[in-house]
């Protein structure tokens, strides 16, 4: 019996390797920017070399196309217990669907901080698409640092944040069902006015 649950435990280990569970209070998001997560965060990960939210305007505003992006907002957690080897990361955009960013807009170097928002700020703007991605590029670590805020489990939803290793293959964030990055756009739409974009977010 002893056995089986050193077996069972070990299993569990493998199966969170680069998460750990934590029960933080809810943070406060800007509600002009485009967000996937609930704002709850019940995970942090380490998990895969590159680690990116898939925004798909259609999610917020039905019919939306091409817009530009002013800052990317990304929340990071450090551990006592699993020590970050750098703060240093990229935060990226590119253009791509839901197979994967295809073409790179931005890359911009910040240190994070922990649990606290952390900004890349766009002068001019970055025109994307209306299906893009904005993620961390931890190359500069040996073993994904920093870590990444989530949220928990979101049933019924689409998975919107991805991991991978290698660039190539992008595994989505599942646990027990689709989770979501703490990653968000502050995004303008490229021919609409601000009033404008406040009706239509107001409408949707």
């Amino acid at each position: 019996m002893k056995k089986a649950m050193a077996v069972l435990a070990v299993l569990s280990l493998v199966a969170f390797a680069g998460q750990v569970a934590v029960d933080l209070n809810p943070v406060e998001r800007d509600g002009d920017w485009l967000v996937y997560d609930d704002g709850s965060p019940k995970w942090l990960t380490w998990g895969g070399t590159y680690r990116g939210v898939w925004f798909n305007i259609e999610d917020f505003i039905p019919g939306g196309g091409n817009g530009m992006l002013e800052q990317s907002e990304f929340w990071f957690y450090h551990h006592s217990s699993y020590p970050w080897d750098t703060s240093d990361v990229y935060l990226e955009i590119w253009n791509g669907d839901a197979m994967g960013p295809m073409s790179q807009l931005d890359q911009t170097m910040i240190t994070a901080v922990h649990y606290a928002p952390v900004y890349a700020s766009y002068d001019p703007m970055v025109g994307v698409e209306a299906n893009f991605w904005a993620l961390a590029n931890t190359e500069m670590s040996a073993g994904g640092w920093p870590a990444i805020l989530g949220d928990g489990h979101n049933p019924g939803t689409i998975f919107h944040s991805f991991f991978s290793d290698d660039f190539i293959v992008w595994e989505p964030w599942d646990i027990n069902g689709a989770c979501n990055y703490f990653v968000s756009v502050n995004w303008n739409p490229g021919a609409f006015d601000n009033t404008t974009w406040g009706s239509l977010k107001a409408t949707f």
